[in-house]
């Protein structure tokens, strides 16, 4: 019996150790055979020294299918350090020359771009650690809509603000292209294997993103923007269906060069001074007189004035122990209309008074103010959209309090986005409508992945109200605040808006300008919001006034 149990137990153990055995044999055979390229790639790679060429990630377009990045292919000039220390000493000193950072020890890098033919020349006659070669570039000069794409890490392609960081899974290619130089363990280059491209196919393939930006209106806004304003926005908009045609804001900053900055410290710190990766578009500011339409519409709305209802200025107006002061003086007997052109401050404080803080603050929340429009840009923390500010009635114990938000200023606080779309209301006849971003991402060989519809629309004005306040927006290009926007070509409308901030520049008060206004009056096909924190030359009116002709033929 204890014979037989000691038979049965060798016979498992031989069982095991045959299993054990197979399974090593098999193992041994998917290594050899089936995935050798796979682990022999892996040793090869192990042996390299690699530079990423291109992130190969998707492409950000236009409405129409334009790419916004302006990248294109160019020949570089990458340089291995490790590889050109063993060069004869005059490459090293004709290289160190052009490029001193190569002398360093340290990883192989893209060290020019856009390599001339006579630099090609030069280089390619030089030994080995120097490799002219062709890469797409992600970001040309000609770049747009810069702060609504954001960007990528130079050392990870990883998105970091804008669509870039919102849609980066989306974006992400699992297969960069790299150039290796392949060494021995002396760090010489393997002869028959030298310099390779590396570019493995995986599985996920990177999206597009379609946007409803349109790419000539956004480049004659940024042109046209970048001779006017130092520090500002510009958002055009369409008051149908809330599709954003363009948004750009200033300082603007290149993409393309972000690495030229981080590898200069001083340099990089002034960059970062003027704050050119603020999207203004969407950062919170005083709105000023443009807030007025929100007073204006609360009236006529209600049935609490007309534009024929008569008021007296003085120039000013007592408000407890506040005085309120029209900075056009005294207007004398004026109509709400003529109040309106003249952004009257008298008249505006007695209709908010007359009003009451509920109905100003119900008014301007149900027309989209202190509200985000919700576009995909990020949180406030990120760079994202600003919620701005409308206080409650709660937060207006005193009657001085409402008469600053009646002119929008104290506790008020609008993004540009959310004065076009407060536009937008006024434009369409009374209706809130949701602004749009992205239409769509689609993959690579054209095919719709996802698509992005308008958001909901809501009436939250008459169709009455709405051609008054119209009407009254003419008046103000035609004889009152905004008659530097006074159109030939198109009839246009619209609001000024002045905004102290409480800040001196100089010894003299930094002033916050608007215009926003539609184009054309009527029948408007789209809004634009034109916001001057530090302008160039002009004003907001007039810049508006630019941008509409401008981009008046491309509106359909």
């Amino acid at each position: 019996m204890q014979r037989f149990i000691r038979q049965q137990r060798l016979l498992y153990l031989a069982l095991i150790v045959l299993l054990i055995g197979f399974l090593l044999v098999c193992r041994l055979g998917t290594i050899q055979l089936i995935r050798h390229g796979k682990y022999a790639a892996e040793a090869v790679r192990q042996r390299a020294q690699a530079v990423t060429l291109d992130y190969n990630r998707g492409d950000i377009l236009d409405r129409h299918g334009v790419s916004l990045l302006g990248g294109k292919r160019e020949k570089i000039l990458v340089v291995f350090p490790a590889l050109l220390k063993k060069s004869k000493q005059e490459t090293v000193e004709i290289v160190s020359h052009y490029i001193p950072q190569a002398a360093l020890p340290g990883n192989p890098f893209i060290a020019l771009r856009d390599v001339s033919s006579h630099e090609e020349e030069l280089f390619r006659n030089l030994s080995s650690g120097i490799v002219v070669t062709e890469a797409q570039r992600r970001y040309g000069p000609e770049a747009l809509a810069t702060h609504v794409v954001g960007h990528i890490g130079p050392g990870d392609g990883e998105g970091k603000v804008g669509l870039e960081f919102i849609f980066n899974r989306e974006l992400k290619s699992d297969s960069p292209t790299v150039l290796a130089a392949v060494v021995d363990r002396k760090g010489n280059l393997v002869e028959g294997l030298g310099y390779r491209l590396w570019e493995s196919r995986a599985p996920h393939q990177p999206c597009n993103i379609v946007l409803t930006i349109d790419y000539d209106i956004q480049k004659r806004v940024e042109e046209i923007m970048d001779s006017r304003i130092a520090r500002g926005s510009v958002v055009v908009m369409d008051p149908r269906n809330g599709d954003i045609l363009a948004m750009a804001s200033r300082p603007n900053y290149k993409q393309s060069q972000l690495s030229v900055y981080m590898n200069d410290g001083e340099r990089f710190d002034s960059f970062l001074n003027s704050q050119p990766f603020i999207n203004r578009s969407i950062l919170s500011y005083h709105p000023g007189s443009v807030f007025k339409i929100v007073v204006a519409a609360a009236a006529i709305e209600s049935g609490q004035a007309w534009l024929g209802t008569r008021f007296n200025c003085p120039g000013h107006i007592q408000v407890g122990d506040k005085t309120f002061r029209c900075q056009g003086g005294a207007h004398g007997e004026i109509t709400l209309a003529e109040a309106f052109a003249h952004s009257c401050n008298s008249v505006f404080i007695e209709l908010a008074l007359k009003l009451g803080k509920d109905t100003i603050y119900h008014y301007a929340s149900a027309m989209g103010l202190g509200i985000e429009t919700g576009i995909p840009l990020g949180t406030p923390g990120q760079g994202g959209e600003s919620k701005g500010k409308i206080p409650l009635p709660d937060e207006m114990p005193y009657l001085g309090d409402l008469a600053l938000a009646a002119i929008g200023q104290g506790s008020v606080e609008t993004t540009p986005l959310q004065i076009a779309r407060l536009t937008s209301v006024i434009a369409n006849g009374g209706i809130l409508v949701e602004p749009r971003l992205v239409k769509s991402i689609h993959s690579k060989q054209g095919l719709v992945v996802s698509r992005f519809g308008t958001g909901s629309a809501k009436r939250v004005l008459s169709p009455f109200t709405a051609s008054k306040i119209r009407y009254m927006m003419l008046g103000v290009v035609e004889y009152g605040t905004g008659r530097s926007a006074l159109s030939d070509l198109v009839v246009l409308g619209g609001k000024t808006g002045t905004a102290e901030t409480g800040r001196r520049i100089n010894d003299r008060p930094l002033l916050y300008s608007w215009f926003t206004g539609t184009v054309p009056l009527e029948e408007s096909r789209a809004v634009i919001t034109v916001f001057v924190e530090e302008p160039l030359r002009g004003n907001a009116s007039e810049t508006f006034k630019d941008i509409a002709h401008a981009v008046y033929p491309y509106l359909n």
